[in-house]
């Protein structure tokens, strides 16, 4: 009778330690997941800054929206949108390369106003896909000033 005492109290520590363990994977399991989908979040956000920070430097670089659209028009990516303000568009990928598809993964928006005094403003954002209700990952204001237009 005693031997079988030991055996279900070896069996039930078996249970327990089981048990344990399995709980333990479960929420290593999940902090790695968490991990993981942050990871995807932060690669995503410093793909839109830095694709942000371009359009800034590309900005600064021009001085109407021409020019801009000229500027960040690689593989035919960019066009300037229609409607009753000015409007930069560019489509890139995952990897930030140029995409003149219908689906980019990344869409820049760059809004140019110009009030004639020689400083141009830019709204620039930049969305998750090519909806424009999409989610905004990140935006910037910027304004640049051309003394050439100034005069």
């Amino acid at each position: 009778m005693k031997k079988e005492n030991h055996v279900t109290a070896f069996y039930l520590e078996v249970l327990l330690l089981t048990l344990c363990l399995i709980g333990i994977v479960l929420v290593l399991t999940r902090v790695f997941a968490m991990g993981r989908i942050e990871s995807d979040g932060a690669r995503e956000l410093t793909d839109a800054v830095c694709l942000a920070q371009n359009a800034a430097e590309a900005v600064s670089a021009s001085n109407s929206a021409e020019s801009l659209c000229a500027i960040l028009n690689e593989e035919n990516n960019a066009r300037i949108a229609d409607g009753t303000e000015l409007i930069v568009e560019a489509g890139y990928n995952a990897d930030r390369t140029p995409n003149a598809g219908r689906a980019p993964h990344y869409l820049l928006r760059v809004s140019w106003s110009d009030d004639g005094t020689g400083l141009a403003h830019a709204a620039i954002t930049v969305r998750r896909g090519d909806i424009s209700n999409a989610e905004i990952i990140f935006s910037l204001e910027t304004a640049v000033y051309h003394k050439e237009a100034a005069a």
